[in-house]
């Protein structure tokens, strides 16, 4: 056998994430909750995947099927078309039988991440999604290994931030808090770890305070909302400049699992106070970087020759 033979990797003939989609939904059509595990093995019986495919393994150590059906499940969830009433467990909703109703063929990746309800959650800076977007096709012939890379970076971290900003807004609003408050101590901010709490009449809607500087000399006053509405306008940010007038706050940081609506970012520019709007979008990405709520999956050593090495210098 030559070297060239024994390096052969067989094409997957697994299906992408998208070919798992109708058989989802069509498993969780019958209005019960599946357990994760139960769910992937019923899903992979209704995809017709056999013996040798089920066997099939990442470089990671993950089975592929399984891999790529959790790259559905997530994407589906995103979309609101299933729902994790608890951990790991799952259902569809009215929105997904919907679905599947109109689409009796196969459901592509482009009908998904076209539902207005994908991009609730992530929002794409300057752009405007519409059905009419095609979604980027990456190239496996032409596109660099390192471009594939930082693709597949940005795709994990993306469903990640989705998945952050969805458990954010179903928690209870003191878990949420809780969060905010570890993010800021994260941060750098806070004196022993601790943001002191606002609860009263008094409070004007603010959440807590915590100090700017270890000193204590300055202090940050902190709202923590989620709101049911998906964009924040004019009026709640008024209220919060409000607040801090109130209490002759001269800094404050309102975060939410909503977005701002650029009435309410330019309110906040207008006042003599220093206002920081932290969206859904700005929070997760602050999360992960700060590791709030997140660990650390896998680390990828990429070794390249040392051209230096080569020419003694």
């Amino acid at each position: 056998m030559t070297d060239a033979a024994s390096a052969y990797t067989p094409v997957s003939t697994i299906p992408r994430w998208p070919g798992f989609i109708r058989p989802l939904l069509e498993v969780l059509s019958d209005g019960q909750t599946w357990r994760k595990r139960d769910m992937e093995r019923a899903i992979a019986d209704r995809a017709g995947l056999n013996e040798e495919q089920l066997e099939e393994v990442l470089d990671s150590g993950q089975l592929r099927a399984w891999n790529r059906i959790g790259w559905a499940t997530s994407a589906l969830r995103r979309a609101k078309l299933i729902e994790a009433p608890v951990r790991a467990q799952f259902r569809i909703t009215q929105a997904g039988r919907d679905l599947l109703a109109q689409h009796p063929g196969d459901i592509s990746e482009h009908v998904i991440k076209s539902l207005p309800a994908y991009n609730d959650y992530v929002p794409v800076k300057g752009k405007t999604t519409s059905s009419d977007d095609a979604p980027p096709i990456v190239d496996l012939d032409e596109t660099d290994p390192d471009e594939l890379i930082s693709s597949g970076i940005r795709l994990i971290n993306e469903d990640t931030k989705s998945t952050l900003l969805t458990r954010l807004k179903e928690s209870d609003p003191y878990d949420f808090e809780r969060v905010v408050r570890e993010l800021l101590v994260k941060m750098g901010y806070g004196r022993d770890g601790r943001m002191t709490p606002l609860k009263g009449s008094g409070d004007g809607g603010l959440d807590g305070v915590i100090d700017r500087d270890e000193l204590g000399l300055s202090k940050i006053y902190v709202q923590a909302k989620r709101y049911a509405e998906a964009t924040i306008g004019r009026p709640k940010v008024q209220e919060f400049v409000g607040a801090l007038a109130t209490r002759g706050a001269n800094v404050g940081v309102f975060f939410t699992t909503s977005r701002f609506s650029a009435e309410a970012v330019d309110a906040a520019q207008r006042v003599p106070q220093e206002i920081a709007l932290v969206d859904g979008n700005r929070l997760t990405e602050l999360m992960i970087r700060h590791r709030v709520g997140v660990q650390i999956a896998r680390q990828i050593e990429i070794v390249k020759v040392d051209e230096d090495f080569f020419a003694g210098e």
